[in-house]
């Protein structure tokens, strides 16, 4: 058989299968999706099959986007069939998921995608310095110290009284929420407090790095990437809002400056 037989008869049998609507319709389905021919699908694991053995990052993420992310797994099938390259598809969808609030930016070495969801850790500690280097040059210092806690970033010191916590804790829940809709520094001070004590309620915000790295992530199953988003979206409303941006350097210089209030003041002290 010479080449344009063989031609021929390729273009005969593609002709014949598209011409029966179930052939046609398998051939579809395979375009569509590829993973469905594979018998292993839902048998995939990111351990065993990808992080044990040959760690194909786009193949995992393509699984990852099959279950979790239909239309990053779309743009990723009609990427490949584009011939894009194998990392311009697998930096799409790491760009598409980030993109969705998980910042898959931040995990970025070998085997990533087998440790499971990462989570943003916006969260400051007293007692870890490394997360409050970044706020050296702002008033949250300042803040704590109306806490009695003194904090010397580069000595890595603190020193804090044991009842800081519950005093922030009190102060949060003095401020109501109609307190809170009728003034805006109310509902700024709420927040601040709420992050620079660990309370506002949301694991990213609450979390250094280091405490989130102690918890097991989140997997890579709809339900739990639903849950992930949520947590990154609202993190990042509180971190990025009217809540604590600027709060730092135009809302706690007005706190900072206000007179202290003496719980006695009116009062007979011999009476108190």
């Amino acid at each position: 058989m010479n080449t344009n037989d063989y031609l021929t008869l390729f273009d005969t049998l593609t002709a014949s299968m598209l011409d029966d609507p179930i052939l046609s319709l398998a051939y579809l389905a395979t375009w569509l999706d590829p993973l469905r021919v594979d018998p292993y699908t839902d048998e995939f694991d990111l351990v065993e099959d990808y992080y044990n053995t040959n760690q194909n990052t786009l193949e995992a993420a393509l699984h990852i986007t099959r279950d979790c992310f239909p239309d990053l797994y779309a743009d990723a099938i009609i990427g490949l069939h584009s011939h894009q390259s194998s990392q311009q598809v697998e930096q799409a969808i790491q760009e598409g998921i980030t993109a969705k609030g998980i910042p898959m930016d931040s995990i970025e070495w070998e085997g990533m995608y087998a440790f499971g969801i990462p989570l943003p850790a916006m969260g400051v500690d007293i007692h870890d310095h490394d997360s409050l280097d970044p706020y050296q040059n702002t008033y949250l210092l300042n803040f704590y110290r109306l806490f009695g806690i003194e904090i010397d970033i580069d000595a890595r010191e603190t020193i804090a009284p044991t009842n800081g916590d519950d005093v922030a804790f009190g102060i949060a829940l003095s401020l109501t929420p109609d307190l809170r809709e009728q003034h805006l520094i109310y509902e700024r001070l709420y927040w601040l407090l709420g992050w620079a004590f660990a309370m506002t309620g949301n694991s990213s915000c609450d979390y250094t790095p280091e405490i989130m790295e102690q918890f097991q992530p989140l997997a890579w199953e709809p339900d739990d990437v639903e849950f992930a988003i949520a947590i990154a979206t609202e993190c990042d409303e509180i971190m990025t809002s009217e809540r604590i941006p600027n709060v730092l350097n135009k809302v706690l210089p007005t706190i900072l400056v206000m007179p202290a209030i003496d719980p006695l003041a009116g009062r007979d002290n011999a009476n108190p």
